[in-house]
């Protein structure tokens, strides 16, 4: 596979990856997932900085304390103090309430619903920075959580039952931020666009027949001058895109 495309491969794995354990990535992670690509020092502070951006941490939890609004700070701290008085389940009691809920004890519902309430703050969080109001992740993931609950399959385990709601949970959060079209969609792109500047400069560079610019590209691709010089920087550039420094 061409270098550029791998690193781009690997970087989109690693973002989900990230994603997938907590959004939290050690710098022996970064290593593991480029270990046949050579970086230096200053591409692995690209990679690093674009974990940051996409809310992943490198060697320590992302903390979303930063990139909270004070409208977010305000709710979170008021929501937060609401449920107090919500008991914390242990994972083997939720685990346990949902194996006998799904069985058919449908009076335990409700317990159900409260064992994952402080889970559901958990999760908004995720996806803060992105347009959306951490009141409405909130509430979006609430909403799919008693949805969720009509569709349990009493033939699963309760680790995959849990698994189950908490994929929708998030899915949830992923549709309400898809529907306005903020950044945490776009990431989900990230490597599929990025192949296509790779693609179209390539395809740009055979017409020419000479090295493109990126005001070129941008016409010929529909692309963002921005993301052009983004895929540049975490990939280290590409050969046949003409990228003059400022």
């Amino acid at each position: 596979m061409d270098e550029k495309k791998l690193f781009i491969s690997q970087m989109d794995k690693l973002l989900k990856y990230g994603r997938e354990n907590g959004n939290f990535v050690t710098k022996a992670d970064v290593d593991s997932y480029f270990k046949d690509i050579h970086l230096d020092e200053e591409k692995k502070q690209f990679i690093y900085n674009f974990l940051y951006d996409a809310k992943i941490g490198v060697d320590e939890p992302f903390d979303f304390d930063e990139i909270l609004d004070e409208e977010d700070v305000d709710f979170l701290q008021m929501y937060i103090d609401e449920l107090e008085g919500v008991k914390k389940y242990t994972q083997k009691e939720k685990h346990d309430l949902l194996r006998r809920f799904a069985d058919g004890e449908g009076l335990l519902r409700d317990k159900v619903i409260e064992s994952y309430l402080h889970d559901i703050v958990e999760m908004s969080k995720l996806y803060t920075g992105s347009g959306v109001p951490i009141e409405d992740l909130i509430g979006e993931g609430n909403v799919a959580l008693a949805v969720i609950l009509e569709s349990l399959d009493s033939k699963s385990s309760a680790k995959e039952l849990d698994g189950f709601i908490t994929d929708g949970i998030m899915s949830a959060m992923e549709e309400l931020l898809y529907d306005d079209n903020n950044e945490a969609a776009k990431l989900n792109t990230w490597a599929e666009n990025a192949n296509e500047v790779l693609e179209k400069a390539k395809e740009l560079y055979e017409t020419l027949q000479r090295n493109v610019t990126i005001e070129e590209l941008c016409k010929f691709g529909d692309f963002e001058e921005d993301f052009i010089k983004e895929v540049l920087q975490i990939t280290g550039g590409i050969e046949i895109i003409d990228n003059p420094k400022s």
